[in-house]
């Protein structure tokens, strides 16, 4: 009778899997801490409705004064 050994099947060992789910914790620490925390993207700022009052075009001079002139 003969001793076979048999070659473990190569795959991903314990290692790769302990490493890979610590790179994944430290992704989603950074994440959640630039988009909740320092407020990536400018997603803490309300979106602009409408035209501000700087914008808002004002009548022209002789708009106002043809207005003026008129009975």
């Amino acid at each position: 009778m003969a001793v076979v050994e048999e070659e473990p099947e190569p795959g991903a060992g314990p290692a790769v899997v302990i490493i890979t789910v610590i790179v994944l914790i430290i992704l989603i620490a950074v994440l959640f801490y630039g988009l909740a925390v320092q407020h990536w993207f400018g997603f803490d700022q309300l979106a602009p409705v409408g035209a501000e009052p700087s914008v808002t075009p004002s009548p022209s001079a002789s708009a106002s004064a043809s207005a003026s002139a008129s009975p």
